[in-house]
C-alpha cells in the first residue's frame, strides 16, 4: 500500500499525477516516488508492505507467512471479482487516512453504492471527482449515525475479523475484503471449477474442519467445488479419512481450472467469510466414529445434570491472543459458573481444557464435581521457546511417536467437544473453533450458553 505524504528531499524517481498513479508506481516496483502535477501541489508516495502493518504478535503466530496479499496489481473495473457487499451495506464511510487504499475504496463506494464518503484531507479531491456524497470535514459526525450504518476506517491496525466488528476497521483489511477474489483468480485464464485448499500446520482439528466447511460455502458463491490438498494440514490424510468426511479430489483438476489456497486464514479474514457460517455438524464424522462418541456420551453423562465448560489456555496465553480470541481466566468465569450452578442445580461440570493449570484450578474450586477426559495436558510454563501447541508437540516427539500422539489427542479433543454438545448448558472462555463446533453439534438445544469476550471493547 502506498501512503500519500508531503514532499521531501529523499532521492527518488518522479511520477506524473493521474488516475493510475498508484498502479503505475506498483508496476515500476520502487518504494518511494515524488509525484508532480496534482491540482493541490506536488506530493510523495511511500510504499509499505501490507503485512508490515500487522502487529508483530500476529505475524509471529504465522511464522513469517503473509497474512494479507500485497496486491501489486488490481482492477477497479473488474466488478465480477470484487466483493462490494461491505460498502453497499453501510450508509456512511469515514476515512481517517489518505492513502492508496482509502482513495480506491472511496471511489468504489461513490461509483457502486449510495453511501456518503467522508475524509479529513482535502487532497482527496485531487484523486476523486467532487460529489454531493463526498464530504471533507475536520470532525467526523460519528455520533450522528447508528453504529451498524457506518464504517469507521482508522489509521491503526484493526482487522475487523479478529475483533468481530467490521464497522471499525483499517484501510488495508477493508481493501482485502473487497479485492480478495482478484488475488485468488490472479493469472487464471481458464474457467475456474475448483478450489484446492490447505490449512496452516498450526491449526488444530476443529480449525481444519471449520475452515474447510467455511471455504466450501465461500467458494460455492463462485460455483467452485472445494477439496483438501493432499497432506494439507498437520494431520495425515489417512487419519482424516478414518474419522471424518472430506470431498474426494477431482481427477480433472489442473492449473487451468483450479485455484490453490495455501492458507485459508487469508480468506477467513474477509467480510464475506464473517457472514458465512464455519459450523460443522455430525455429518462430518465417519459412521464408526459417530457411533463410538454416542456410546461414550451416554455412559458418562446419563442421569446427571451437567454444565459443559470449555476453557482454553496454554498457547492462547503464550502467544498473547487478543480481541475476540483473548481467553477469560477461571477466576473471571467463576461468578457466572456459580450463578448457573445455583440457578440450574447442576450436579456435574464436564470440563474440556488442554491446560493442566486450568484443570487444577477448577478442581480446587469444585472438587469431584469436575469431570474431564484423561488426556495429555500442558501448562503455560511449558511454552518457554515455542508459542503454539503444534510446535510443542513436535518438540516433544517425532516420527511415529508424534503421529500416534497427534491422533490420540485429536480423538480425545472430539470426545470432549461431543460431550460438551450433550451437556445441559455450555460456556466457553472466548472465541475458538471449539465454540463453533460444540454449538453446531448441539443444534441449539442448550438451556443456555455463553461466550466470554474479555478482549473485546464493548462500546
Amino acid at each position: 500500500m502506498f501512503r500519500v505524504i508531503g514532499c521531501s528531499d529523499t532521492p527518488a524517481d518522479t511520477l506524473q499525477h493521474g488516475e493510475n498513479v498508484f498502479l503505475n508506481a506498483l508496476e515500476q516496483g520502487k518504494g518511494y516516488y515524488h509525484v508532480k502535477g496534482a491540482p493541490f501541489g506536488d506530493y510523495d508516495i511511500e510504499y509499505i508492505k501490507n503485512n508490515e502493518l500487522v502487529p508483530e504478535n500476529y505475524r509471529n503466530a504465522k511464522k513469517g507467512l503473509d497474512i494479507y496479499p500485497s496486491y501489486l496489481s488490481y482492477d477497479m473495473d473488474d466488478v465480477d471479482n470484487l466483493d462490494l457487499s461491505i460498502l453497499k451495506e453501510n450508509k456512511y464511510i469515514f476515512f481517517e487516512e489518505l492513502n492508496e487504499y482509502s482513495i480506491v475504496l472511496g471511489k468504489l463506494a461513490l461509483l457502486y453504492t449510495d453511501a456518503k464518503v467522508f475524509y479529513h484531507d482535502r487532497r482527496v479531491l485531487g484523486f476523486i471527482d467532487a460529489s454531493d456524497r463526498l464530504i471533507i470535514t475536520e470532525d467526523f459526525p460519528l455520533n450522528d449515525y447508528k453504529e451498524d450504518e457506518i464504517i469507521h476506517v482508522v489509521d491503526e491496525f484493526v482487522s475487523g475479523a479478529l475483533e468481530a466488528n467490521f464497522h471499525y476497521i483499517s484501510t488495508m483489511p477493508l481493501f482485502h475484503s473487497v479485492f480478495f477474489w482478484q488475488d485468488l483468480v490472479s493469472g487464471k485464464k481458464g474457467q475456474i471449477k475448483y478450489a484446492e485448499v490447505a490449512v496452516t500446520k498450526s491449526v488444530g482439528i476443529g480449525g481444519v474442519l471449520s475452515y474447510y466447511a467455511q471455504a466450501e460455502r465461500v467458494f460455492a458463491k463462485k460455483g467452485w467445488i472445494t477439496f483438501l490438498q493432499k497432506n494439507a494440514s498437520r494431520y495425515s490424510d489417512e487419519m482424516l479419512q478414518k474419522y471424518f468426511r472430506f470431498s474426494e479430489n477431482p481427477t480433472d483438476s489442473d492449473e487451468t481450472n483450479t485455484i490453490y489456497v495455501t492458507d485459508l486464514t487469508t480468506v477467513s479474514l474477509t467480510y464475506l467469510s464473517s457472514k458465512i457460517s464455519a459450523e460443522i455438524d455430525t455429518s462430518v464424522l465417519s459412521d464408526i466414529f459417530s457411533a463410538e462418541l454416542d456410546e461414550y456420551a451416554e455412559a458418562v453423562l446419563s442421569d446427571h445434570n451437567v454444565l459443559g465448560i470449555l476453557i482454553r489456555g496454554t498457547d492462547y496465553i503464550a502467544s498473547k491472543m487478543s480481541g475476540a480470541r483473548k481467553m477469560a481466566t477461571v477466576d473471571e468465569m467463576l461468578p457466572m459458573i456459580h450463578e448457573w450452578i445455583e440457578e440450574d442445580k447442576y450436579d456435574r461440570i464436564f470440563l474440556a481444557t488442554e491446560d493442566q493449570d486450568i484443570l487444577e484450578r477448577m478442581r480446587e474450586e469444585f472438587g469431584s464435581m469436575v469431570i474431564a477426559i484423561s488426556q495429555e495436558r500442558h501448562r503455560v510454563s511449558d511454552f518457554t521457546d515455542v508459542k503454539l501447541i503444534s510446535e510443542l508437540e513436535k518438540k516433544e516427539d517425532s516420527g511415529a511417536e508424534y503421529e500416534a500422539k497427534l491422533e490420540d489427542n485429536t480423538v480425545n479433543y472430539f470426545y470432549a467437544l461431543y460431550l460438551l454438545s450433550k451437556c445441559k448448558s455450555f460456556m466457553v472462555s472466548g472465541q475458538c473453533h471449539g465454540w463453533t463446533v460444540v454449538n453446531s453439534f448441539n443444534k441449539d438445544k442448550f438451556l443456555r450458553k455463553y461466550k466470554f469476550q474479555v478482549g473485546v471493547n464493548k462500546k
